[in-house]
């Protein structure tokens, strides 16, 4: 039953790194080379298993050094868009690994009762072990692929319609939350209830992000859209106008043409000349 659990652990851990994956590449293509998309697939796993622990710097600046060489390297895109993923992505990533590894933790030991060093030696403690860690990799796929359902519609058109400056604009909100959940992590308090709410907020703010971005680029092809109306408008107006012009040409030289065949002193080449004119225009009476 354990190996059983260790293999379904196996593909949970590699179906929410695919997941992960898919998401990063929607919101920000990769590069078009099939050997380095294939070694970012390879990569991207191991960056989205990263484990997260409390007061653990080096996870916390490994994971973040690791992600952002991971977009530098594997993704297309501008350097502001680049460093908007990391801050749009790095603290629902390390927020929800972290809840995964600590609720998974709390469970066990609230189910059992016992120290981790009685359970390397319980085959029982070590199935209960890694039954509630497959479950945790469940949950967490289940997350993601909940997030990638809502979020699909708005991640693939938001990094080729956002400037500059709207990308600075989602990075100060998201700022506050990159900070705030690097912190609570790192400088763990006594009460660690507090974590959770902080947690949860970061993986709030950061889906929010993304759908605010995604709300600002829909405006932004609106504004647009709209723009481009009312230069049609324009130019269909002054169609008209030039049309009514040419009318009003027309009908003048239609009038002083007959004023002067209707003159009896005119000659015959006249006449035909008239005649000539007016079979010209005739094509533009209506």
């Amino acid at each position: 039953m354990t190996r059983f659990l260790l293999i379904l652990s196996f593909l949970l851990s590699w179906g929410y790194a695919f997941c992960f994956f898919w998401m990063m590449k929607t919101f920000l293509p990769l590069r078009k080379n099939w050997l380095l998309k294939a070694a970012a697939f390879l990569v991207c796993g191991y960056l989205a298993d990263s484990i997260i622990y409390s007061n653990d710097l080096g996870s916390l600046l490994g994971t973040m050094g690791l992600f952002l060489a991971y977009i530098l390297l594997f993704h297309r895109g501008k350097l502001m868009e680049k460093i908007s993923v990391v801050l749009l992505f790095y603290p629902a990533l390390i927020a929800i690994n972290y809840l995964m590894l600590d609720v998974g933790g709390r469970m066990f030991y609230r189910i059992t009762r016992v120290t981790y060093e009685e359970t390397l030696h319980s085959q029982e403690l070590m199935l209960i072990s890694t039954a509630i860690h497959t479950f945790s990799l469940l949950l967490r796929l289940l997350f993601w692929m909940g997030a990638w359902l809502i979020l699909r519609k708005f991640l693939s058109k938001i990094a080729s319609h956002l400037s500059v400056r709207m990308w600075m604009i989602v990075d100060m909100l998201m700022l506050a939350s990159f900070v705030a959940i690097f912190i609570i992590i790192y400088f763990m308090p006594e009460d660690t209830a507090i974590v959770y709410p902080i947690c949860g907020a970061s993986i709030f703010s950061s889906f929010g992000c993304m759908y605010l971005a995604s709300y600002i680029c829909d405006a932004m092809q609106t504004a647009y859209r709209a723009q481009e109306l009312e230069m049609q408008r324009n130019y269909y107006k002054d169609r008209i106008k030039d049309e009514e012009r040419v009318r009003r040409i027309y009908h003048d030289m239609k009038n002083h043409l007959l004023l002067l065949q209707a003159q009896t002193g005119n000659g015959q080449n006249v006449q035909n000349a008239v005649q000539e004119l007016q079979d010209q225009i005739q094509e533009y009476e209506n």
